[in-house]
């Protein structure tokens, strides 16, 4: 019996040992394929959110190409995007369109800004002068004026008076004259330092007074004219008022500063339309360089070949002795100095700046000292324009003078007042003082 429940027990043994057998295998199985599973919607997972990129990224470029992409995304029910991403998309969108907007309109802006710059300006923005005039040289009528009456120091406008002086006067400027004694002038002044026994002619004394500006030839074409410096002055008021030019008042002939030494830009305005119409004073300013001779006198050291007397009788005594004390009281040569005539050649320039560089400037005379500041007397002649301007107290002369040329681009207004706080003189109009003012429309002088 124990024999045959080892059997048995044997047997339920390897049967349950064959069941476990079976069994095991398919538990394994069960579990791969439930890990499988998980896989595969993870790689399903994987693989949507790659997509939905894919779908994000082209509407993205949509959105840039086009934005109005944005609403139809939103109408869509796909929802391919979140709410708080489109909405920071629109956002970006919108600031981008602000951006281009801001652009844009920084452009319009410059665009304006550069259009502004090429339209002109006005003379007040661009003028530096204190006194100014623009006189029709043709017709005499005022075109342009600031304080045109204002009394001002010309400096070497001076000058202008000092030619219609000498021209007027008959006298023959080919002729020689002699500098009387030494000129002297102030260091601050131009000078070519003319002292006496110099010769030169009155036509090159008128070139170094206007070309050059020497004060020098000035002085001395006042005391061959009239003189002295003081007659000369006196000759240069009478003859400014008989042209018309009330205002000024002259007490040398070169414009050296001196309290009672004034003018107006009006005058010298008058002054250099009268001058221009002689043709050596046109001829004289309208020159680029010129030269000019000067005759003077030189110390030089000569030799002289006349002997001693104490020589000659040394020699006659020496005809008894020996040769030796005899060629030692020869003849000696002594050294002397003389005057000597020279030829000075001076070269020329003109100072006035816009000379040979518009063609319509035809030049006069510039001038500056320290009371005066810088001055310009202009004839400009081009186009069917004949104008003199003259430019008083200003920084910069050149622009002055330019912007005065062009003047009719600048005002366009139909009646101007003029730019003066002066009044007219009573003598030029015949009645009490009065403003003047210039209507543009038919450049006609109200007086």
């Amino acid at each position: 019996m124990n024999l045959k429940r080892i059997v048995k027990l044997i047997k339920s043994i390897i049967v349950m040992i064959l069941i476990l057998a079976f069994y095991t295998p398919q538990l394994k199985f069960f579990n791969l394929s439930a890990n499988a599973g998980e896989l595969d919607d993870t790689l399903n997972k994987l693989l949507s959110a790659q997509q939905s990129k894919h779908k994000e990224s082209g509407e993205l470029n949509k959105i840039k190409s086009n934005p109005q992409t944005i609403e139809e995304l939103f109408a869509s029910r796909q929802g391919i995007i979140s709410t708080k991403s489109s909405v920071k998309k629109v956002s970006s969108s919108k600031k981008s369109v602000r951006t281009k907007a801001k652009k844009t309109t920084a452009k319009k802006v410059i665009k304006t800004s550069s259009e502004e710059k090429n339209e002109p300006e006005s003379l007040e923005d661009i003028l530096t002068s204190q006194s100014i005039v623009v006189l029709d040289e043709g017709n005499g009528k005022l075109l342009y004026s600031k304080d045109p009456f204002k009394k001002m120091a010309p400096a070497s406008l001076t000058k202008i008076m000092t030619a219609i002086v000498l021209l007027d006067s008959k006298r023959n400027l080919k002729e020689t004259i002699t500098i009387k004694h030494d000129i002297y002038v102030r260091s601050d002044g131009v000078s070519l330092g003319l002292k006496k026994g110099d010769k030169t002619t009155l036509l090159d004394l008128l070139y170094m007074s206007l070309l050059h500006s020497a004060n020098d030839a000035c002085i001395a074409i006042a005391e061959e004219v009239a003189g002295s410096v003081a007659k000369f002055a006196k000759l240069m008021n009478e003859q400014a008022k008989e042209i018309g030019a009330v205002n000024s008042y002259f007490v040398n002939p070169n414009g050296m500063p001196d309290s009672r030494h004034h003018s107006t830009a009006y005058d010298l305005a008058i002054l250099s339309g009268y001058a221009m119409k002689n043709p050596v004073f046109a001829k004289i300013v309208g020159t680029r360089k010129h030269q000019v001779k000067i005759i003077t006198q030189k110390e030089v050291v000569v030799k002289s070949n006349k002997k001693d007397k104490k020589s000659k009788t040394a020699l006659k005594s020496s005809s008894k002795k020996n040769s030796k004390i005899a060629a030692k009281s020869k003849e000696k040569e002594k050294e002397v100095t003389k005057l000597v005539e020279v030829t000075r050649t001076i070269n020329l320039s003109n100072r006035h700046k816009l000379l040979g560089k518009n063609p319509g400037v035809k030049g006069i005379k510039t001038g500056y000292t320290r009371a005066a500041g810088r001055c310009l007397a202009t004839a400009y002649s081009y186009g069917g324009k004949q104008m003199i301007i003259i430019v008083l107290k200003a920084r910069d002369v050149v622009t002055d003078t330019m912007a005065l040329i062009d003047c009719d681009k600048y005002l366009n207004a139909s009646n101007i007042a003029l730019k003066s706080s002066a009044e007219k003189p009573a003598a030029l109009s015949g009645s009490e003082p009065q403003k003047t003012s210039v209507t543009l429309s038919t450049i006609s002088v109200s007086r």
